[in-house]
C-alpha cells in the first residue's frame, strides 16, 4: 500500500522553470537528431560496420526507453526536480565521455551511460507541466510548446551537426550539450521546486525483463543485417526477446506494484496516444536515418551538405507544432488532428518512396517537408490527448509510457531499417525501406481513426 503522498511546495517561478525543463529536453532530442548525419564520419573514423554504427545510435535509444517507466516512477518517488536535476548532469558528463570515446566499445558504452541520464530526466519535462500549471489551458499551451522545442531542436541537430563535424570532426557534437546542460540545470535549480512524492516499490522483475526484451529483440533484428533472418544466431536471440517479453507481461499483471499497470490501458484514448507515439517515433526518426545515409552514402555529400538537404524535414517539424498545430486543432480538435497527421505523413513517405541516385533535390525537398511537418502534427495532437486524460498524480507514469513507446519505435526504426540497408546494393534497398515505412503509417492512420471513434464515444 502506498504511503500518504509528502507534499512540499509548489512552483518557485513557472515560466523560468519551464525555460530550464524545456532546456533539458532540447539537449536530448539535439543528440539523438545530431548522431543521425554522425553515422558515416564514425564508421570512417573508428573502422565500425554497419552493426556498430546501428548501436551507437541503439546503445543510447535502447537504455532510454528501457528505463523511462522506472524513472518515471522514481521521479514520482524521489519527486520530479531532483529526477530532473541528477539526469541532466549524468547526461551532460556522460556526453564529454563519447567526446573522448577511442573506440566504437568506448563509444557504446558511454552513449548507454548518456542513455541513463536521459532516462531521468525525460519523463520529468513532460510530468513537470501539471505542477509548474495547474489550469488544464496552461497545461494543453505547454504542452505544444514542448513538442515545438523537440522540434526546433530536431531542426537544428543535422544542420549544426553537419557543419561540426566538416570543420572539426564528429567529436565535437557530444561537446554541444555541456553548455546546454550547464544553463538547465542552473535554471531548475533557481525556479522548480520539488513535486510531492509518491511511495512506490520499484518494479524489478517487470525492468529486468523490459531491458531483457528490448535488447534480445533488438540484437536480433541488428544480426540479421548481416547474418541473414533464417541465420540461428538471429532466430535465437528474437525467440529469447520473445520469451523475455512474455515474462514482462506476466510480472505487469502479476505484480503488487507494477511500473506498467494493466489498468492504465484501460482508457482508449490514452493507449491510442501512447500507441501513436511508438509510431510516430519509428516513422520520423526511420525517415531521418534512411535519407541521411542516402544524402551521404548514396549521393556522396558531405555531413554538412546532408544536414542541410534535411532542413526541409527538419525545419518543418518545427512548422506543425508552431504554426499549425493549435489553430487547427481549436477548429477540429486532437483527435482529428491525429488522424490528419498520420494521413500526411504517408503522403510524404510516398513522395520520397521514388528516391533514386538522381532524383532532384526539389522533389526530394516536398516530400521531406511533409513528413515532417504531419509528424510533429501527430505527436502535438497524442500529447495533449494524453496530457487531457491523464490525472495529475499519474503525470509521471503517463509521460514515462509516452516517452518509452516513442523511443522503441524509434529504436525498432533503426534496427530494421539500417538491417535492410546493410547490403552491397544501397540502391537496390532504398524501395524496401520505404515500404517498410509505408505499412508502419498505413497502421498508423488506421489507429487514430480508431482513437478519433473512441474519442467520439
Amino acid at each position: 500500500m502506498n504511503s500518504p503522498t509528502v507534499v512540499v511546495s509548489s512552483s518557485r517561478r513557472p515560466v523560468a522553470g519551464f525555460v530550464a525543463i524545456c532546456v533539458g529536453y532540447f539537449a536530448i532530442i539535439l543528440d539523438g537528431s545530431v548522431l543521425n548525419v554522425a553515422v558515416p564520419a564514425i564508421r570512417a573514423d573508428l573502422g565500425s560496420s554497419m552493426a556498430g554504427a546501428q548501436w551507437v545510435l541503439n546503445g543510447y535509444t535502447l537504455t532510454l526507453a528501457a528505463l523511462l517507466l522506472t524513472a518515471g516512477a522514481l521521479g514520482d518517488r524521489l519527486g520530479l526536480r531532483r529526477a530532473f536535476l541528477a539526469g541532466v548532469v549524468v547526461f551532460t558528463a556522460a556526453s564529454v565521455s563519447c567526446a573522448l570515446a577511442p573506440s566504437t566499445a568506448v563509444l557504446v558504452g558511454a552513449r548507454v551511460v548518456q542513455g541513463l541520464g536521459a532516462a531521468a530526466l525525460l519523463p520529468a519535462t513532460l510530468a513537470l507541466i501539471p505542477h509548474l500549471f495547474p489550469d488544464r489551458e496552461d497545461q494543453a499551451r505547454a504542452a505544444v510548446v514542448w513538442v515545438a522545442t523537440g522540434a526546433i531542436s530536431m531542426a537544428l541537430g543535422p544542420l549544426v551537426g553537419g557543419l561540426l563535424i566538416d570543420l572539426l570532426g564528429w567529436r565535437s557534437i557530444f561537446l554541444l550539450n555541456v553548455p546546454v546542460g550547464v544553463v538547465s540545470v542552473a535554471l531548475a535549480w533557481t525556479a522548480v521546486a520539488e513535486t510531492p512524492r509518491r511511495r512506490r516499490r520499484l518494479d524489478v522483475p517487470g525492468q529486468l525483463t523490459a531491458v531483457a526484451a528490448l535488447g534480445l529483440v533488438t540484437a536480433g533484428v541488428i544480426c540479421s543485417g548481416s547474418a541473414g533472418w533464417g541465420a540461428p544466431l538471429t532466430l535465437g536471440l528474437l525467440g529469447a526477446g520473445l520469451v523475455a517479453g512474455a515474462g514482462f507481461w506476466i510480472a505487469e499483471h502479476r505484480g503488487s506494484e507494477p511500473m506498467l499497470p494493466p489498468e492504465f490501458f484501460a482508457h482508449r484514448v490514452r493507449t491510442v496516444a501512447v500507441t501513436s507515439a511508438a509510431l510516430m517515433g519509428f516513422l520520423f526518426y526511420g525517415t531521418l536515418f534512411v535519407m541521411s545515409l542516402y544524402f551521404q552514402q548514396l549521393r556522396g555529400w558531405s555531413p554538412g551538405a546532408a544536414g542541410v538537404a534535411l532542413l526541409p524535414m527538419t525545419v518543418g517539424s518545427t512548422i506543425g507544432p508552431l504554426a499549425l498545430y493549435r489553430p487547427l486543432s481549436r477548429r477540429f480538435g486532437h483527435p482529428v488532428m491525429l488522424v490528419a497527421g498520420f494521413c500526411c505523413c504517408a503522403l510524404g513517405i510516398a513522395t520520397l518512396a521514388w528516391t533514386g541516385p538522381h532524383t532532384a533535390y526539389a522533389y526530394l525537398a516536398v516530400g521531406l517537408l511533409l513528413t515532417g511537418m504531419s509528424s510533429t502534427v501527430a505527436f502535438s495532437a497524442l500529447t495533449s490527448l494524453l496530457v487531457a486524460s491523464t490525472p495529475a498524480d499519474e503525470a509521471g507514469l503517463a509521460s514515462g509510457v509516452q516517452n518509452t513507446t516513442r523511443q522503441a519505435g524509434a529504436l525498432m526504426s533503426v534496427a530494421i531499417l539500417g538491417s535492410v540497408l546493410n547490403g552491397a546494393s544501397f540502391a537496390g534497398r532504398l524501395p524496401v525501406a520505404f515500404a517498410v515505412l509505408a505499412v508502419v503509417v498505413a497502421g498508423a492512420i488506421a489507429l487514430a481513426g480508431y482513437g478519433k471513434r473512441a474519442s467520439g464515444r
